[in-house]
């Protein structure tokens, strides 16, 4: 009679810890949380062009070669390009409320543990047997969720993001005319034109490269297709030097200069001055034979140009290192305008060739030419 009740608590408690072993397994499922988000990184960042170039006004450039060049410079609308880089992040994340259960539920089963083996029949007591059962069905929940959490990044891409970045010089291009005229000074160069917008004159035709530069306030009026054109540049001193070698080389001029060991002695001969017509320009040409008479070489050997027309006047005629006992002609044709070219047909010239040495050892005295500037039909 005694075994029944037994037997059924015993059915009883069966049954409840096949429930506590379902809610473990279903709970065991549920210990983490799997969060998904996109993450978005910044990768390298470039510029690129937008639009075709737009011209800005023309303006007079020194090169690299000592030449005077007119340019239009050019400028390009930019875009300022980001990559981004894509990825998805999967973070797996301890479940809070199964961690709560766990923690709960172990909490009330070692406190009903504790209960029935203290009672007085713990054999006996149904918390010694649910205790230990809330024990066992909390742990996994409480420890679960805090085992195993981890991120998973995984790239799916990338993506451009562009962006106007104002415009940015992007080159140059030339010029073109029929005849350019330059005035500085009270002077004045007039000079053709070739399709890349390079003159015909160097700035060191008006300057003296062997001596002090300058700054070169020019105001430049352009005839060509169109109606003519006016502009004003200052070539600072600084820009002029950093291209004196590059023009010198250009213009085959030796510029060695080296201590003088033996004193050169530069004589001239007779300076000849004459008109020229070629290919439809007008100039003048100069030539004045010069021997170095000494036992000395002559360096940085030029002679500078003074004249009453100012076409003419303040023009550098180089020659550059000279040896001992070597003697050459030094030849220059100036292009000057028709007004000029007409003024020198009608009435006498003066031109005066000073020549000048690195180390001041030429002679003070110029050599002097005046008269009528006659055609040469030869030229």
């Amino acid at each position: 009679m005694k075994s029944t009740p037994s037997t059924a608590t015993i059915v009883g408690l069966s049954g409840r810890t096949c429930l506590a072993v379902s809610a473990l397994a279903l709970a065991t499922t549920a210990c983490h949380v799997v969060v998904g988000a996109e993450d978005v990184r910044r990768g390298d960042t470039r510029r690129e062009p937008r639009a075709e170039p737009r011209a800005l006004p023309a303006t007079l450039i020194v090169a690299d070669d000592g030449r005077f060049r007119l340019v239009e410079p050019l400028v390009c609308p930019v875009d300022s390009v980001t990559e981004l880089e894509l990825s998805l992040v999967r973070r797996t994340q301890p479940n809070l409320a199964t961690l709560v259960v766990g923690v709960i539920a172990t909490t009330v089963g070692g406190v009903a543990t504790a209960a029935g083996w203290m009672g007085d029949d713990p054999s006996g007591s149904p918390w010694s047997y649910l205790g230990p059962a809330g024990v066992v069905a909390g742990l996994p929940l409480a420890i679960g969720p805090l085992i195993g959490n981890d991120v998973e990044t995984r790239p799916t891409g990338t993506r451009e993001v562009r962006a106007p970045a104002g415009d940015e010089r992007c080159g140059e291009r030339g010029v073109t005319a029929t005849r350019v005229t330059l005035t500085w000074s009270g002077l004045r160069a007039v000079t053709t034109v070739d399709g890349d917008g390079y003159l015909a004159v160097s700035p060191f035709s008006l300057v003296d490269a062997f001596d002090r530069l300058p700054a070169l306030a020019l105001a430049i009026e352009l005839e060509g297709t169109g109606a003519p054109r006016a502009l004003d540049v200052v070539i600072d001193a600084a820009a002029l030097a950093r291209v004196r070698d590059g023009f010198l080389a250009h213009a085959g001029v030796d510029a060695t200069v080296e201590p003088v060991r033996k004193v050169p002695r530069l004589e001239p001969g007779l300076l000849r001055v004459g008109r020229v017509h070629r290919d439809g320009q007008r100039g003048v040409r100069l030539a004045l034979p010069l021997t170095n008479a000494g036992p000395g070489d002559a360096y940085g050997v030029r002679l500078v140009i003074a004249a009453s027309n100012p076409e003419l006047d303040g023009r550098v005629l180089y020659v550059g290192r000279l040896a001992a006992k070597a003697s050459i002609e030094v030849v220059g044709v100036i292009p000057i305008s028709a007004a000029a070219d007409l003024a020198l047909a009608d009435g006498d010239l003066t031109v005066t060739a000073r020549i000048k040495d690195a180390h001041g050892t030429a002679p003070e005295l110029p050599v002097r030419f005046r008269g009528a500037a006659l055609h040469d039909p030869s030229r």
